[in-house]
């Protein structure tokens, strides 16, 4: 269709052309060579158009230019349109432009476009050569023609003016076609697993070690990542016993050897527990009963947040807190949260010790673990033993049976409590410390409006990408949790 601001497009029988010294030419050829109207619309076309080149244009008109290397440029009016007469401003092209024939794609006009299909129905044709690659522009404050060079890369058609803007989610799609995306392990879908004590959903390729159902009370499980073990979860319902000073653990030794491997508690607390975590490894490889799951040495322990703990054993155990901490493991630097409560027993007897419930660990690489928590925590609470375990379990002792209701229901707590402190962590750290490693590694991170999801990406993605489906991301989205990698160069 055409509007009445393109009736003259019909009535022009003028060929008009702009000469340039350095071989830039303008020739528009329409439908009516004999029409009359020439002479009328001689100065209208004079006066409405000018060459843009691309360069630092008004921002409205920059869409329609996509070339790689700023040009000069000039806006004023042209006179004598069609003859030998000089131009008020002659624009000279760049040096590195490449020779070629533009055609006519698309028209506005006050806001009202035409596009190229409308243009062909109408009869009009016009061409543009010029020493440019892209898009060019031939435009007024009024008026616009885009121009593309038919094959060229650069190209954008415009559309018909049925056909609407551009969709976000096409510009994405050709964007697209050019990554490399390499989804992330910590957010890939978890598979379930099993065996006769238990059932979780676990990351696929992990590694699930636990001890035997005769453990009861005293089970364990280690599920970790076989390629990089300090990604992890290590649960144990109770371990005993941790003792208060050595004459207790040397009496305990009397009955059994294997007392006097456990640990001296002398930070009676949660955060006591793990800075002698490789004591109590060590000890737990000793057993027999636990020498196949692998029990984690959790090294150097330094705490960076403390939370309140108010689940499983809490009310009777000694300074419980959740605990966000920093450690090494064989090595590797790793970053969890960690969890347990610490209950005397028997003390004042001189045989006394503390039993820990509940001893929680979810972990991961330095760096990595905002990333992997989600998932972890996921993990663990999809923990559910088998009623033929608790019924084993629970019928050991009366004070197991009177202080685990529900052994799976002390694993979805602490899993509960573990979100609720992360999720309250204080942000600004975490941060900093993504900024500074997406700034070591090269990358800048960008969201999808479309689904939310949030992405490394190679630095420099938002210097040219100028479509509306993926935004930088703001410092908040930062503590968030990342789908992927993707590479664009």
């Amino acid at each position: 269709m055409a509007s009445r601001s393109f009736q003259f497009l019909r009535e022009c029988v003028h060929k008009f052309g702009v000469g340039r010294g350095t071989g830039v030419f303008i020739y528009a050829l329409f439908a009516d060579e004999t029409s009359p109207a020439l002479a009328a619309l001689r100065h209208t076309i004079t006066a409405l158009f000018s060459c843009c080149f691309k360069c630092a244009c008004p921002f409205l008109w920059q869409p329609h230019f996509r070339s790689n290397a700023d040009r000069a440029y000039n806006r004023q009016g042209v006179s004598n349109v069609g003859t030998d007469a000089s131009v008020d401003t002659v624009t000279t092209a760049a040096a590195d432009t490449a020779a070629g024939t533009w055609e006519l794609v698309s028209m506005t006009y006050n806001g009202m476009t035409v596009g190229k299909e409308d243009l062909e129905e109408m009869g009009t044709a016009m061409t543009l050569d010029l020493l440019e690659d892209g898009v060019l522009m031939l435009a007024n404050a009024d008026t616009e023609m885009v121009f593309e060079r038919p094959g060229s890369v650069a190209a954008v058609t415009a559309p018909d003016e049925e056909e609407g803007e551009q969709t976000a989610s096409s510009t994405a799609a050709s964007v697209e076609d050019s990554w490399t995306v390499v989804p992330l392990a910590s957010a890939q879908a978890l598979v379930p697993y099993s065996c006769t004590e238990f059932s979780m959903n676990i990351p696929e390729g992990w590694s699930v070690k636990s001890s035997a159902m005769y453990t009861g009370m005293f089970h364990a499980i280690h599920v970790f990542d076989p390629e990089n073990p300090v990604n992890q979860i290590f649960f144990m319902l109770k371990m005993e016993p941790l003792f208060s000073d050595e004459n207790s653990r040397a009496m305990m030794a009397l009955s059994s050897d294997l007392f006097g491997k456990y640990p001296i508690l002398t930070n009676v607390s949660t955060q006591g527990v793990f800075e002698i975590f490789p004591q109590f490894a060590d000890a737990m490889n000793a057993t027999a009963d636990y020498a196949d799951i692998q029990t984690p040495y959790i090294a150097d322990f330094s705490v960076t947040e403390s939370f309140e703990s108010t689940q499983g054993m809490s009310s009777v155990a000694i300074s419980p807190s959740i605990l966000r901490a920093d450690f090494t493991q064989n090595g590797t630097t790793g970053e969890g949260m960690f969890t347990a409560d610490v209950v005397p027993f028997a003390m004042g007897t001189g045989m006394g010790y503390y039993s820990v419930y509940n001893l929680t660990v979810l972990s991961a690489e330095k760096g990595i673990f905002q990333d992997w928590q989600p998932t972890l925590n996921k993990v663990l609470s999809s923990l559910n033993y088998t009623p033929e375990f608790q019924s084993f379990a629970m019928s050991q002792s009366n004070q197991a049976a009177s202080t685990s209701q529900s052994l799976s229901q002390s694993a979805s707590e602490m899993s509960d409590s573990i979100m609720s402190s992360w999720e309250n962590r204080n942000r600004s750290q975490d941060i900093m410390s993504q900024k500074q490693s997406d700034a070591t590694l090269g990358y800048e991170r960008i969201v999808d409006t479309e689904t939310g999801n949030i992405y490394k990406i190679d630095n420099g993605f938002t210097d040219w990408y100028d479509g509306s489906r993926y935004k930088s991301i703001t410092d908040d989205q930062y503590t968030d949790s990342v789908e992927a990698v993707i590479h664009w160069k």
